[in-house]
């Protein structure tokens, strides 16, 4: 990857709304809501386990990313408010934290290459930052140098090919960089997007506010937008934050205000959702992301109860 030599300009970057609420773990099993297509029901999703602080040791606060290694199942989460990037074993395990001591500012998003490097994105310093898989720093890309221009990278993605895809936050766009480290180009113009990555062969563009999904082609161009922020109805957002898309192409969307998952067709058909809001005891607290494992578990990472709930879908199993 080409490295970018820092600069010392004195700029401001936006934060994140990252306000620290924590709930209470429930280790129910709950069935999601199954409103939606009848020719598509809902697939019988179990509770596993719940990774969380034990015995007064803290595992992260105020997540904001996570992924997974498929390399080993290990887990990858960016803690905001300590500011550190957590790694976990497929078992809850704490593996390592990278911190203060691995020169880590403010980590949002987080995404992991083919070779095990773990890429970090920094919002205040406007950096992404590249890791061994042991945690040493080995790169890292000055965005705003790049681009002549304040940027806020939030959540961050890689596809198979090594194209990184990064939420700037300042302007609501897609930046698309090759693993060279190259800026290759921008995609989209979001009221306030959230994530960004592929789908089905396409870009995809996660928005807060105004369409909620995006589809894009390889160049940028606007194909297919679907999902209407409004009430809490099946089909409506709130405040979608994270996605990830299964073996089985379905499209799953964490509304952090809504507390559940939405999931959808990648041709934008609402499927089911799952999550249960009663009165004030919900399954989800503020999810913000989720990833999928080999075996076709399910981790969903709560920014307000800080941890990560793990399930099994019965249909993405091996």
């Amino acid at each position: 990857m080409k490295k970018i030599k820092m600069t010392n300009s004195k700029t401001k970057y936006v934060l994140p709304v990252a306000s620290l609420i924590i709930g209470l773990t429930f280790f129910s099993v709950a069935k999601g809501d199954q409103s939606g297509s009848k020719k598509d029901a809902a697939p019988e999703i179990k509770k596993i386990v719940t990774f969380q602080d034990k015995a007064g040791e803290r595992l992260f606060r105020s997540p904001l990313s996570i992924v997974m290694d498929e390399s080993n199942g290990d887990l990858i989460v960016t803690s905001f408010e300590t500011e550190e990037v957590v790694v976990l074993d497929k078992n809850g395990a704490l593996v390592m934290r990278l911190g203060k001591q691995a020169g880590i500012i403010s980590p949002y998003g987080v995404a992991i290459d083919r070779k095990g490097q773990i890429y970090v994105s920094e919002i205040r310093t406007g950096l992404l930052k590249v890791f061994s898989p042991g945690g040493s720093l080995v790169d890292k890309i000055d965005l705003s140098h790049v681009m002549e221009k304040i940027v806020s990278p939030g959540r961050i993605s890689i596809d198979r090919e090594g194209l990184i895809y990064i939420t700037n936050l300042m302007d609501n766009e897609i930046l698309v960089f090759n693993d060279r480290g190259d800026f290759v180009r921008s995609v989209g113009k979001f009221e306030s997007l959230q994530k960004a990555g592929i789908a089905g062969g396409r870009i995809i563009g996660l928005s807060a506010m105004g369409d909620a999904v995006n589809f894009f082609d390889k160049e940028g161009a606007l194909l297919q937008s679907f999902g209407k922020h409004g009430d809490e109805s099946s089909k409506n957002f709130s405040f979608p934050t994270g996605f990830a898309v299964d073996s089985r192409n379905r499209l799953w969307i964490a509304d952090a205000f809504q507390h559940r998952l939405k999931v959808f067709s990648l041709e934008g058909e609402h499927l089911f959702n799952f999550g249960y809001m009663k009165e004030k005891n919900w399954m989800f607290f503020f999810p913000v992301d989720l990833c999928f494992g080999n075996k076709g578990e399910l981790f969903v990472l709560e920014k307000g109860a800080n941890r990560i709930q793990v399930f099994q879908v019965s249909d993405l199993k091996e």
